[in-house]
């Protein structure tokens, strides 16, 4: 039997037997993505790769069919004190915030550094603090997010 018309009876029989048709598991497939990306390092040229990696994985799936957050932490979280003073970079984060990108900050990495989250950190508020990152990115991989760490 050729593979043509092997599909075709396989897809025949699928579909008298109950199972789904190729339209309900394309409908699955467009479910929303989760993503959870990792900004932990101290350097600002990587700190602004992380946001691009973001806008551009929103951009290739769009805003809506897209659930991402960036958990913040160790030297990441210079990205939301230098913010305080720069437009530019302040733009970028309102940006990718108004597309629904959250952004998760760790209390450990807020008290090691003897910070103030309303006044040392740009647009943080007390829903955005995560006890732990790194156990918050633990508990989305558990859930099934993707995780980058670009």
């Amino acid at each position: 039997m050729n593979r043509r018309r092997f599909l075709n009876t396989l897809f025949g029989v699928s579909t008298l037997a109950g199972f789904p048709t190729v339209q309900a598991w394309a409908g699955e497939h467009r479910k929303l993505k989760h993503v959870v990306y990792e900004l932990n390092e101290k350097d600002p040229s990587h700190e602004l790769a992380v946001l691009r990696n973001v806008k551009n994985n929103l951009n290739a799936s769009g805003p809506t069919a897209m659930h991402i957050e960036i958990v913040i932490h160790g030297g990441g979280i210079n990205l939301l004190k230098n913010a305080v003073l720069d437009d530019a970079l302040q733009e970028k984060i309102n940006g990718l915030k108004k597309d629904g990108v959250k952004f998760r900050v760790c209390n450990n990495t807020i008290h090691a550094n003897k910070l103030n989250y309303k006044n040392d950190l740009y647009d943080v508020s007390s829903e955005d603090i995560v006890p732990s990152g790194v156990a918050y990115l633990v508990d989305r991989q558990l859930e099934g997010w993707a995780y980058m760490h670009p």
